[in-house]
């Protein structure tokens, strides 16, 4: 069992198909923490709202939450492009839970970061490329079990966000916000790659996704660490 001071996933995408709700399950049965932070697209509710997909497995990833929750740990819920529906909610509290829109804590800013893609901006365009997406991803958990490394939803997000002229660097634009507000490490998920590397004088530190990469952050001893699993 290993004992952190703080968790941050994020990109759990709950409702779809290829979200891996047994990987998640077994990360929070052999890990505890004293603040776990979800940090946005958690619930995929752009999938729900095309076709409602909701098993068992989805069910028992809340529960799983839940008692960390009934347990002491404090929970943060980020909220995400996929999970928009709760940015009505911010700042509420339901015990030991919390939802936010952004979240910052001793000079780190956590945002999910689709506030700052141009592509999201546009939610028509990122709407349509839902479904297609979520294809991919599965064909992307197919060709990785033949041993193929290749990415095909990478390729297609890729592809897209190139043809919008007016996107800057995801990257770029969220260490300058993260200057705007005088914070010295942001912490951000959104585009499903996980990262920790300094950008212009700023940690940035991506939580990847729970789709392909199995990745999340932590902290412990003061110092953030991403990891897989």
């Amino acid at each position: 069992m290993n004992n952190w001071k703080t968790i941050i996933m994020s990109d759990l995408h709950l409702g779809a198909r290829q979200s891996q709700t047994d990987k998640i399950i077994s990360f929070l049965d052999n890990n505890t923490t004293e603040k776990l932070i979800l940090n946005g697209d958690i619930i995929d509710g752009w999938l729900l709202t095309k076709r409602f997909y909701w098993t068992q497995s989805y069910t028992n990833v809340i529960r799983k939450i839940l008692s960390y929750s009934k347990n002491g740990t404090k929970v943060i819920y980020i909220t995400g492009n996929h999970d928009e529906f709760l940015r009505e909610f911010p700042f509420l509290e339901l015990g030991n839970i919390e939802i936010h829109n952004e979240y910052e804590y001793k000079g780190t800013w956590i945002t999910h970061g689709d506030l700052y893609d141009g592509v999201v901006k546009l939610k028509w365009l990122g709407m349509l490329g839902s479904i297609g997406y979520d294809s991919a991803i599965y064909i992307d958990r197919k060709l990785k079990s033949l041993g193929v490394k290749r990415s095909l939803s990478k390729f297609l997000k890729d592809r897209v966000k190139e043809a919008v002229k007016f996107i800057t660097s995801f990257e770029n634009q969220l260490v300058f916000q993260a200057k705007r507000r005088y914070c010295h490490t942001v912490i951000c998920g959104h585009i499903h790659t996980p990262e920790d590397k300094m950008v212009d004088g700023v940690r940035y530190l991506n939580c990847g996704d729970w789709i392909v990469n199995k990745s999340y952050i932590t902290l412990k001893d003061g110092q953030y660490e991403v990891h897989k699993y």
